[in-house]
């Protein structure tokens, strides 16, 4: 076993605080602790600095040496007592950062989505395979046994062939629908003196990067150590991809890890027939009701629609039962026969009135909250519990990867040389649901898509970008 791997934290925004610096620094046992931090916000690197070497003294292993607080990124590439990071800024960063991390020979976990574009996806795929580092996506849900359970009862057929899957996320009526945004500087104009009043603490231009110049603005880059999600830059078509990159790389990737797409993706692209949004916000976009088709082995259709937020993240219909489920929530229905989804079914669903002669097991009663840490009562493990006796899911044919945690598991893998749960071309291919979900809403159209080789097919897509047309500052993102 390696004895003295250390990490650095890239990008000390609120899932860094909350998750990832915590998360890293619990990994003590495996001979890596967290030595640096980097940020372009001087306010945010210190804060997040200061509580790495809090966390270790807590924990009675204080480092002889203070973590560092970096400015800029590039000094934790090139730094060889750093072994691995894990880039968590906004998506326009990831795929420079992962890729440059790669080639200088760093194990890295990036967060969800993996990039802000399919072509910055193929170059982090190119680059793995190429420098044979070890890589995890930040797909989280992976590891956790509810989503697992839900892949496994569906992978093995217990509810017969699956025909269509439900991916649900965004909000249709409000400012935070499925797609981006067209890019606007200010989300109050008549506030643009105070949102965009100077901030010393932040190099703008840093924070940037590859995108198109701006006016700063303190609802991209909110000012000190901000308490919240910062939203307006993930719904901005230059800097992410809306909730198709948010909670979209969440349920899309189980969707795909559910229909044994990890390795493939849709061939076809529909456009959505919702009316557009008259939000002021939204440009004009349709905000959900695009699908994709994907191929069966048997040669048959799985349609996948996008819908808004529900009861239910990901929906799994088969020809003999439905598999639904979301954090903290999870219902199997077998004997159901052919089920295909119109209104009343997902309604049925929605409210777990559906098919009650059918239903194996249910936790809708149960109420987790949004991140499933509310626990109330004992609804989800009894139903994960009869789902294994149900279908023997620990002798089963089919046996899925097993994750506890998504950083441990990528610290073990780096420790060990194996694979991680969600690879660069795992977290890439749901990465690439996500953004064609959003081409399909930004350019308001449907094309053919070759999934191998992640393009679009038969003279489809013309006049779309899969790329970003000019990375600013030289910022270009290139395998080797």
């Amino acid at each position: 076993m390696k004895k003295s791997d250390n990490a650095a934290i890239i990008g000390c925004g609120i899932q860094a605080r909350t998750v990832l610096i915590p998360s890293f620094c619990k990994q003590l046992d495996l001979g890596v602790r967290v030595t640096a931090v980097c940020d372009c916000d001087k306010t945010r690197r210190d804060a997040a600095a200061k509580q790495v070497d809090g966390l270790y003294a807590d924990a009675g292993t204080p480092a002889d040496v203070p973590c560092r607080a970096v400015a800029d990124f590039r000094e934790i590439l090139a730094d060889p007592s750093i072994a691995m990071v894990c880039v968590c800024t906004p998506d326009h960063w990831h795929g420079y950062m992962a890729v440059e991390a790669m080639k200088a020979g760093k194990d890295v976990y990036c967060e969800k989505p993996l990039a802000y574009s399919i072509a910055e996806i193929k170059a982090i795929i190119a680059t793995q395979r190429k420098t044979g580092r070890v890589f995890q996506t930040g797909s989280m849900q992976r590891s956790w046994p509810v989503f697992r359970t839900a892949c496994m009862v569906v992978r093995n057929g217990f509810v017969g062939t699956i025909t269509h899957v439900d991916a649900n996320y965004g909000r249709g009526g409000q400012k935070l629908g499925g797609p981006s945004h067209p890019v606007r500087f200010w989300d109050d104009p008549a506030n643009a003196a105070t949102e965009g009043a100077p901030n010393p603490d932040v190099d703008w231009d840093m924070w940037l990067g590859p995108a198109k110049w701006r006016p700063y603005s303190d609802q991209l880059a909110p000012r000190g150590v901000n308490t919240f999600y910062p939203m307006f830059w993930r719904f901005d078509d230059d800097l992410g991809s809306g909730y198709n990159g948010d909670w979209g790389a969440h349920h899309l990737d189980i969707a795909q890890w559910g229909i044994d797409m990890d390795k493939s993706g849709p061939y076809k692209i529909i456009r959505s027939d919702e009316p557009y949004s008259t939000d002021l916000f939204h440009g004009g976009r349709r905000q959900f009701g695009m699908k994709m088709l994907f191929r069966r082995p048997d040669g048959g259709d799985i349609e996948l629609y996008h819908g808004p937020f529900g009861v239910w993240g990901t929906i799994f219909y088969g020809t003999d039962g439905v598999v639904a489920v979301n954090r903290g929530k999870i219902a199997v229905w077998t004997g159901t026969g052919p089920v295909t989804p119109d209104a009343a079914t997902r309604a049925a669903i929605e409210d777990a009135s559906f098919r009650p002669d059918c239903l194996v097991a249910s936790s809708v009663g149960q109420d987790y909250g949004t991140d499933a840490t509310d626990k109330k009562d004992d609804a989800l493990e009894n139903a994960l519990a009869a789902i294994r006796t149900r279908f023997s899911l620990d002798t089963a044919p089919v046996q899925l990867y097993v994750s506890q945690d998504q950083i441990r598991n990528f610290v073990e893998c780096h420790v060990s040389g194996r694979e991680t749960i969600s690879t660069a071309e795992t977290g890439g291919r749901s990465g690439a649901l996500c953004l064609l979900c959003n081409l399909s809403y930004v350019h308001d159209t449907g094309f053919d898509w070759d999934p191998a080789a992640m393009d679009f097919a038969n003279g489809t897509g013309k006049g779309i970008s899969l790329g970003r047309d000019r990375a600013r500052n030289g910022w270009d993102v290139v395998a080797p």
